[in-house]
């Protein structure tokens, strides 16, 4: 688990700072190629990797047979993805549970311990209890960022807006939330020192004027294609990690926000956080290997690998979802006829598969006894299930449903 470091305390002493810094020499050494930046000895006697101006220099990229077929098949998914998209007949709720259940993944990548069902059951008097409070930060970040770029563009300005949503309130709240780091972090096993890191990023001297590049850089119409853009933003975001906690779920966030805004996709319905936590060794490999040797075209193969899999992943998804709810529709149009309000509770049921007969009561407005009645008929029709066996607050849900949106958390 990455490790974002604390500065020294003043009054280290001399031999002590020799020590915490010895970790850059062996990095030294293992810098192939200055093709992304080099490693820079600062003034307090460690060394960084300072990425070169990236407005200026982007990736000039070796097309192989390989890169071109990657291309094609992830438009291609991608393609797929917004055309089944459009035939749900409520899209918003679809996307409602997908960006769910990637906070909690993007989430999980970071270390926080909840699940689905933990999230799908956030009310007011538990969104800003932790651990949830920090998947529901990253639903608001995710839709305000959104939001913003309707208005906004894409700036550091943006990114610290969405970043201050990301952390208030929950872990890393104390890390200047909303503003680019002013003292140094790195990167390394958790509880490491500077002389243990596996990366040390730019120093905070160095931080705006790299995001001012990178902003360029994504606005700037170069030769990239789209998808590859998108991957070199990601990437060199990573590289910078210009705050103190938190660039990994800003970063993912990124990818997001990019490809909205070019339209390769009409909702956000493309996340890679299952796919970087199922290759996560791998995912942090790549990263070191661009800044040391300069190997972009690894990189950029297997982000296009995961925008493939995670866009047909995501079809198959909806068509799962959509013969479901055609499935269930059709039993109770023809099982149920004489049960009041089936099908407007199955909505219910959509909308939030985990629910009281309280909730279908006050929802539905009908008595005590219809909503359990109905409940009862959709459960014994195999299409609701008990949640839970308490006497009171009892719940029940949408299994079917469910296991298909928990798949993968």
């Amino acid at each position: 688990m990455p490790h974002h470091g604390l500065p020294l305390q003043l009054g280290t002493p001399p031999e002590e700072t020799l020590k915490i810094f010895l970790f850059s020499d062996i990095y030294l050494l293992k810098l192939k190629s200055d093709r992304v930046g080099q490693v820079i000895r600062q003034n307090s006697g460690y060394h960084a990797f300072i990425p070169h101006i990236i407005y200026q220099n982007p990736p000039v990229v070796s097309y192989d047979s390989e890169m071109i077929r990657l291309i094609s098949d992830t438009e291609r998914a991608l393609g797929e993805l917004k055309g089944v998209t459009e035939v749900l007949a409520n899209p918003d709720l679809f996307v409602v549970f997908y960006v769910k259940k990637e906070a909690l993944l993007s989430s999980q990548i970071e270390g926080t311990e909840c699940t689905l069902d933990d999230v799908i059951q956030v009310d007011a008097n538990t969104d800003r209890l932790k651990p949830v409070g920090e998947v529901i930060n990253y639903i608001n970040a995710l839709n305000f960022g959104l939001e913003r770029l309707q208005n906004l563009p894409f700036s550091t300005r943006l990114l610290n807006l969405i970043h201050e949503r990301l952390l208030e309130g929950v872990r890393g709240q104390g890390k200047y939330p909303g503003e680019l780091k002013r003292t140094q972090n790195w990167i390394g096993p958790s509880g490491c020192n500077l002389r243990e890191a596996t990366y040390v990023p730019p120093p905070p001297h160095e931080t705006a004027g790299l995001m001012s590049d990178l902003e360029k850089f994504y606005h700037f119409e170069n030769t990239l294609p789209p998808l590859l853009k998108a991957s070199v933003l990601h990437s060199h975001f990573e590289t910078i990690h210009p705050y103190l906690d938190g660039n990994g779920r800003l970063g993912r966030l990124l990818v997001t926000f990019f490809l909205c805004e070019q339209e390769i996709l009409s909702r956000p319905l493309l996340y890679l956080s299952l796919f970087f936590k199922e290759h996560k060794d791998e995912y942090y490999e790549l990263l070191t290997r661009v800044r040391l040797e300069g190997d972009w075209e690894s990189w950029m193969k297997f982000f296009l690998k995961g925008v493939r899999e995670t866009a047909l992943e995501a079809s198959h998804t909806v068509r799962e979802i959509l013969a479901l709810q055609k499935e269930h529709r059709e039993k109770i149009q023809t099982t149920l006829r004489t049960i009041s309000n089936p099908l407007a509770t199955y909505e219910l049921f959509l909308e939030s598969p985990i629910r009281t007969i309280t909730d279908v009561r006050d929802c539905l407005e009908v008595t005590y006894p219809t909503a359990k009645k109905t409940v009862d008929a959709l459960i014994e029709k195999g299409i609701l299930s008990d949640y839970n066996s308490r006497e009171r607050g009892k719940k029940i849900q949408y299994h079917q449903y469910l296991e298909i949106l928990r798949r993968g958390t």
